[in-house]
């Protein structure tokens, strides 16, 4: 088990989100809008109520840092999260076409802390992961939080990277596996300077390479690569409208269940206390 304080975060969001051209090609689909704040503002909560202290962003196509900086924090307020609660590092990935294994090399670059806490940026759950992860996690280089398939829905398994998994190791992922039993969440810890020195290797020799190559270099290399199973959790990698859609059912403010166990609120907390936001 660690603590949140040992743990730095970070944050994949330097992809195209290419499946929503509609909306013009700056568009950053983790900035859609979810209950009273967006998917991102939702992540960073849940980083902060799983007690980590400093979080890092992978982006790209910024073209006004200080702007793009205060619309993160307001999605954050939004949230109920005082601002003092958390450090905000933004870094900026010139060269997304690299894919996320290089993103995930250019933030282990910036991250102090021994461990970090991976997601990705479009990716929503039911309960906060980040804290089970951290309170069961135990001495793995990488420690992934899977979905042993329980649910079918309300993803396409296709359309998921997929893992085969025994005796709490991971043996082999991917997105076309064929002999797979869980699926890969997007959330992981994994042990700072040990993963980093995987990714420089892997980007010495491949312009382009995702974390998938990151954690099959790790079991080739012996580490120890684990899993931690979430069969009850509900979660959407938000990859397109249809999926958005559902995300906004799901999680809408009738609903039963919470991005993160977050109940949706018109009330913001602020110095221990909450006020009504007004429209």
């Amino acid at each position: 088990m660690l603590d949140g304080k040992e743990v730095e975060g970070l944050i994949l969001a330097a992809g195209y989100s290419t499946r929503f051209k509609l909306f013009g090609s700056n568009f950053k689909k983790y900035l859609l809008k979810l209950n009273n704040s967006n998917i991102l503002g939702y992540i960073i909560t849940g980083m902060v109520k799983a007690r980590i202290r400093k979080i890092n962003i992978i982006a790209s196509k910024i073209s006004n840092k200080s702007k793009y900086r205060q619309i993160i924090l307001n999605s954050v307020l939004k949230s109920g999260i005082d601002l003092k609660n958390f450090d905000l590092n933004i870094i900026e990935n010139k060269t997304p076409n690299r894919e996320n294994g290089y993103s995930l090399f250019l933030g282990l670059n910036a991250i102090s802390s021994e461990y970090t806490l991976l997601s990705m940026a479009d990716h929503i759950f039911s309960e906060n992961i980040f804290s089970q992860l951290i309170m069961n996690y135990i001495k793995d280089d990488i420690f992934l939080a899977t979905d042993p398939l329980h649910l079918k829905e309300p993803y396409k398994v296709a359309d998921a990277t997929k893992v085969y998994g025994l005796n709490s190791f991971i043996i082999e992922i991917g997105k076309e596996i064929s002999e797979y039993n869980r699926l890969d969440m997007g959330a992981l810890i994994l042990r700072t300077r040990v993963i980093r020195d995987i990714c420089q290797e892997i980007e010495l020799d491949k312009y382009k390479f995702g974390i998938s190559n990151v954690i099959l270099s790790a079991i080739e290399s012996e580490l120890k690569v684990g899993y931690f199973d979430l069969p009850n959790v509900i979660w959407l990698d938000v990859d397109n409208s249809s999926i958005y859609n559902k995300l906004r059912e799901l999680f809408s403010d009738s609903s039963n269940i919470h991005p993160f166990g977050l109940y949706p609120s018109k009330y913001i907390s602020y110095k221990g206390k909450k006020e009504r936001i007004r429209k």
